[in-house]
């Protein structure tokens, strides 16, 4: 029996609060990345942008119109977004199972898909 692991983060909560139902193609998968001339599920046009204002907020004093202002990104931030963007329907699925916005580590197994909440185990409940 296989069982699957998943640590639902603050992070996939704010992508998801902000993901603009009307603007996800009907023939592609929310998460896809691969053609940037589309319009992105969070409003803008440039996927990166948009996550990078979703979870950190707007720089102060940033001005969209000075080129000097448009921030570059590693290959890091974007190989954790890319991953963030590609965990959201299974974030999605554990959040509508649960009825709720709590984070943590969740297990469900394989076939059943009824995803539970893995406490932490204390000293109290060893």
């Amino acid at each position: 029996m296989s069982v699957i692991k998943f640590e639902l983060k603050d992070k996939h909560i704010k992508l998801l609060k902000n993901l603009r139902w009307c603007n996800v193609p009907a023939n592609k998968m929310i998460v896809s990345v691969d053609n940037y001339d589309e319009p992105f599920m969070f409003g803008g046009d440039n996927i990166y942008q948009e996550i990078d204002l979703i979870l950190n907020g707007k720089p102060i004093n940033f001005d969209p119109l000075n080129s000097s202002d448009i921030p570059t990104y590693t290959s890091e931030q974007i190989e954790e977004w890319d991953k963030l963007l590609s965990e959201l329907p299974l974030a999605l699925e554990i959040i509508l199972f649960n009825g709720s916005f709590k984070t943590g580590m969740f297990k469900a197994k394989f076939t059943d898909r009824q995803w539970k909440e893995l406490l932490p185990i204390t000293l109290d409940n060893k």
